[in-house]
């Protein structure tokens, strides 16, 4: 193991969970101290899945505890060893209103674990895909809710939990009235949403089509725009995420930029339990939208993303052969480097170019981001893209979600005056110097009253806008994005929709990699670099990505390289090994 680790943190003692392993959890040093860590895994971003004390009183189905009350290890979510309230990473309670929401955390924080001099270790990775089984966790959650409305006596343990020593039988009609209120929503919301036919199942989601269906259907009260979410996605790594100049699986979002970062970021508050509730307000020239009714906390998506910005990739943690490895180099940049090596941004000073490849890839994904949703009462509001359309009646669920992210941002800038508290203002004001950095020491006010200034921000703001949440390419075969591989090792599983297991099967033709395989376990394999593929704690998670019970979605096709020959076994191991350096 490499000396870098830091060994910290007891698991015995966090009473409020129950009892856990004693095993210590290890850190490989990727440029956070503990509070860093802390703030990534606690901070709240506005996100409200439900009241708290709601949470604290429901009951699982199964057996007689808590449901929140082993962490939520059984969906595969992290104890936070320093969580009081024995939240799991990314789980947090937005102090303000007393909800339960999460953060980016709960999905970009992983843990693996391996066998070292006969001993069982744990490796935490900050900023990893999550293994956790995110669908689960929701269909539970809606199931032991609905038990608790519908059956006499756990309604009534709930209500004394709820109540404590203010119960009585009139607060009990109302609490009943008012978690009704949530049930029928969330579960309602629920029951459209996720693919009981195709579970998403472990490590991955469709977190468009979740955002897509609560921006479009739940927050403009359109029902009919709730489709399924059918189309997961492996959860991608978030460092360097902020070094990229396009983002998302699609490389339809622009990227590389503080205040592109709080746009992205906003989507995904909206997709994990966000209020919003916009309003028509009137209509002059352009329809008048109140987007202020919202629960999205922007100071600290930005605060957050500026850790996010300083989060370094993992380092390989065992042993390298560097010989191997320097011929791996070579096999390297003769068949990846064109779509994977890190060049500099055309568009963004100081961002890392993110190519958009159609490397013959399962289309689903693509094909879901451009699907067409009614726009309500945003009819007539402008698109925030270049050239600028207006909203017609029907439009691209992108379009809506771009518009609504772009209004709420600017009514967090500007209520009615600049709000200098605003994350708004504090992503702009860390990005002016790298905009104009032989202008950094003017005060903001200046800056922004140059004439060479501002056409030099209307020249970037066009660039940035032509693809707000648009996929490129949109006519064309389905492309995702290719990102430098920096901590590629750490990131299993591969492809955009996680259906290959480890780096080994990649490197394989797609009809020799495994038809199907488990998925969920943190059990590591340092030899094909993934996750082991005959072991899941969980009952659906067993993937199929061949043959002819793969689901849309699902296919591990493509991302055959070299295209016009096999590597051989020699070969592969050498450019797996280099790969561990990266």
């Amino acid at each position: 193991m490499r000396t870098s680790f830091k060994l910290l943190f007891s698991l015995a003692a966090i009473a409020t969970v129950g009892p856990v392993s004693a095993q210590t959890v290890q850190f490989l040093d990727q440029g956070w101290d503990e509070a860093a860590r802390q703030a990534y895994y606690t901070t709240t971003q506005g996100s409200h899945m439900m009241r708290y004390d709601y949470f604290k009183a429901l009951r699982r189905l199964d057996v007689d505890e808590p449901f929140g009350g082993d962490a939520l290890r059984r969906y595969g979510y992290i104890v936070n060893e320093k969580a009081a309230n024995g939240l799991p990473v990314g789980f947090v309670l937005d102090g303000d209103t007393g909800y339960l929401g999460m953060t980016c955390a709960a999905c970009h924080t992983a843990q693996i674990e391996y066998q070292k001099d006969g001993a069982a270790q744990i490796l935490r990775i900050d900023g990893a895909p999550a293994t956790a089984n995110f669908q689960l966790f929701l269909t539970e959650l809606t199931a032991a809710a609905r038990a608790t409305l519908n059956d006499a006596g756990r309604f009534d343990k709930f209500a004394h939990a709820v109540l404590g020593a203010r119960y009585s039988a009139a607060r009990a009609n109302t609490v009943k009235s008012d978690f009704k209120q949530w049930v029928d929503e969330f579960g309602g919301f629920m029951d459209k949403s996720l693919p009981a036919a195709s579970p998403w199942g472990p490590g991955r989601l469709d977190a468009f089509g979740m955002i897509f269906n609560r921006v479009a259907g739940k927050d403009l009260g359109l029902p009919d725009n709730i489709k399924l979410a059918d189309a997961p996605v492996s959860y991608p790594f978030l460092w360097n995420a902020s070094k990229q100049d396009k983002t998302q699986w699609n490389a339809g979002v622009p990227n590389g930029l503080f205040i592109h970062a709080l746009g992205r970021n906003t989507g995904e508050v909206f997709g994990v339990f966000a209020d919003f509730k916009p309003k028509k307000l009137g209509f002059g020239l352009l329809p008048l939208i109140d987007y202020k009714s919202n629960s999205v906390n922007f100071r600290n998506l930005q605060l957050l993303e500026e850790k996010i910005a300083a989060l370094k990739s993992p380092k390989w943690p065992f042993a390298i052969d560097k010989d191997l490895a320097a011929k791996g180099g070579d096999l390297f940049k003769a068949n990846c480097a064109g779509c994977h090596e890190q060049k500099p941004s055309d568009t963004v000073p100081g961002a890392w170019k993110t190519l958009a490849i159609d490397a013959g890839t399962d289309r689903k994904m693509f094909d879901n981001a451009n699907r067409m949703s009614a726009t309500g009462l945003l009819k007539g509001s402008p698109v925030p893209v270049v050239p600028v359309t207006m909203l017609d009646d029907q439009a691209f669920t992108h379009d809506i979600l771009a518009t609504t992210v772009v209004g709420t941002l600017t009514s967090d800038a500007l209520v009615p005056v600049p709000n200098a508290a605003s994350g708004v203002w504090l992503a702009i004001q860390k990005d002016l110097p790298t905009l104009f950095p032989t202008l950094k020491d003017r005060p903001i006010p200046l800056l922004l009253a140059d004439p060479v200034v501002l056409k030099s921000l209307k020249t970037q703001i066009d660039i940035q806008l032509t693809n707000m949440f648009k996929p490129p390419n949109a006519d064309q075969k389905p492309a995702y994005e290719s990102r430098v591989l920096h901590g590629i090792w750490a990131t299993a599983p591969y492809l955009h929709n996680g259906s290959v297991p480890n780096l080994a099967e990649l490197l394989l033709p797609p009809d020799k990699r495994a038809p199907s395989f488990q998925v969920g376990s943190r059990k590591y394999d340092a030899d094909k670099v993934g996750y082991v593929t005959d072991d899941t704690p969980f009952k659906d998670g067993t993937l199929v990505v061949s043959g002819p019970d793969t689901k849309p979605g699902n296919s591990n096709a493509g991302h055959k390289y070299p295209a016009d020959r096999e590597l051989t076994e020699d070969e592969r191991k050498a450019l797996l090994e280099y790969l561990k350096t990266l």
